[in-house]
């Protein structure tokens, strides 16, 4: 304390010079001190080297009490002194400690280095920063490297993928149309059976009979059926479209036609494609669909429903209105069973065309076939519009045909993951049209179920009404 004393401010050294009082204390504290030397002086026993009690020979009587006063005075005079001194002392040590050190230095020098270390540790930071974008940096640059190596593996072209991708741009459209042809020939087979107005079945079976037997010679027949042995014989006679004296034109005037009403193999089961189309008018303008037609009348109502009930007969009699709900059972079987024929015509119908899909297809067919096969040849077996049955066959037949696509499967994952896709897709398909073949089938046979059970039905009937025998 007394060090820091020494180096208070110049401004106390000041003030203290200038006051008296503080000058006559120092000087009766040196004449104190002084006295006290002396003293000490004249009690020393040069002779003794041990501390003992020596009985003072020289003091006189009056020493003593005069010693006990001039300490008693010097007491006085010295505890004030003292004590301003140590407040004096206490005091610039204060305000050195409080102004001097703390305020002038101890506070800038905190704040000096708080600024310090807040600079360089910002500094550091920046460098640990630093380090982290570049870090991130680093990683997002190798991210996108990877990203754009595997999109260039992944989306690298598939010929085989495209093949499927092409194929089935005009699929739906396909099946939209073979079922609005599925309906039309559902509808034109029950005007048929019900008589509808306009109809050679109008009236009655034997209209029906005369306008099929003149289809027939016009354009199915063959003269040299039953039996031909040369001129006169067979169907000569029967396929003379102008009778016994006309010019002997005979049989169907394309002979491509020739017993097509009836040669369901020729005329549905080879054909990818059949030029059907009854969703538009008018009905029945290519020889497909006469030859449909005409092979529907021959194996599906022969012989239609009798028009001899009529509508005064079926208001007067029971009997009659009982009839005529029997017809219309017997016309709802026929419906049923034609239902799968029609349904068969309405797949190989002619597609939509759309996309191009015929060319397409075509040359999925060309690879299969012998080298140099002209385009004709591939056409003539999928059909210029290609129906909703040859897209599927080649989609879910063909092209698994080619060598070509097993060995392509050696490619990217991507891309093989996409055919499987693809390849799914397509069975899904194939699964819906054997599900929808699987309902016909049922219904043709609870249908036959039922027209077997019907007389037996009838029969007991009868017994629990007291009818029978």
């Amino acid at each position: 304390m007394f060090i820091w004393g020494r180096h208070s401010n110049k401004k106390d050294k000041q003030a203290d010079s200038h006051r008296p009082c503080c000058k006559f204390k120092r000087g009766v504290s040196a004449l104190v001190v002084v006295a006290l030397l002396f003293g000490s002086v004249l009690t020393i026993n040069p002779k003794s080297v041990y501390a003992k009690c020596v009985p003072c020979t020289m003091c006189k009587p009056g020493d003593i009490a005069a010693t006990i006063l001039l300490l008693k005075v010097l007491n006085f005079l010295w505890e004030p002194v003292l004590k301003d001194d140590i407040t004096h002392i206490i005091n610039n040590e204060y305000k050195f400690l409080n102004e001097d050190f703390f305020e002038d230095f101890y506070i800038k020098a905190v704040a000096e280095l708080t600024e310090y270390l807040s600079a360089y540790g910002l500094y550091q930071v920046e460098m640990v920063g630093s380090f982290f974008d570049a870090r991130s940096q680093i990683e997002t640059t190798r991210l996108i490297f990877r990203l754009q190596a595997e999109a260039h593996k992944d989306y690298q072209v598939s010929d085989d993928f495209c093949w499927i991708g092409t194929n089935v741009r005009s699929l739906a459209a396909s099946e939209s149309r073979a079922r609005a042809n599925l309906l039309a020939m559902s509808k034109i087979a029950m005007d048929r059976q019900l008589g509808k107005q306009s109809l050679s079945s109008a009236h009655d079976d034997v209209g029906d009979k005369t306008g099929r037997w003149h289809q027939f010679v016009d354009t199915f027949c063959d003269q040299k059926d039953n039996g031909w042995d040369g001129s006169g014989t067979g169907l000569d006679r029967a396929c003379d479209h102008d009778g016994n004296a006309g010019a002997m034109i005979l049989g169907a005037n394309d002979r491509s036609r020739v017993n097509s009403d009836i040669d369901y193999t020729r005329l549905i089961e080879i054909p990818r494609t059949l030029d059907v189309n009854f969703s538009s008018a008018p009905a029945l303008s290519t020889s497909d669909e006469e030859s449909v037609m005409a092979m529907s009348s021959n194996l599906y109502g022969n012989m239609i429903p009798s028009r001899i009930i009529k509508h005064d007969r079926m208001k007067a009699y029971p009997a009659a209105r009982s009839l005529y709900l029997n017809q219309r059972t017997v016309i709802a079987r026929r419906g049923v069973a034609q239902n799968s024929f029609n349904a068969i015509v309405a797949m190989k119908s002619a597609g939509s065309g759309g996309g191009n899909t015929a060319a397409y297809m075509a040359a999925i067919l060309k690879e299969l076939m012998p080298g140099g096969t002209p385009d004709n040849e591939v056409f003539e077996i999928l059909g210029d519009n290609p129906s909703y049955y040859a897209q599927l066959e080649v989609l879910s037949k063909k092209i698994y045909e080619n060598p070509k696509f097993f060995a392509k499967l050696y490619d990217t994952p991507a891309n093989v993951a996409r055919k499987s896709v693809a390849m799914k897709a397509i069975e899904l398909m194939v699964d819906r049209a054997l599900f929808e073949s699987e309902l016909r089938q049922e219904m043709l046979l609870s249908v036959m179920l039922s027209t077997d059970l019907d007389q037996n039905f009838r029969r007991v009937n009868k017994s629990m009404s007291g009818k029978g025998e």
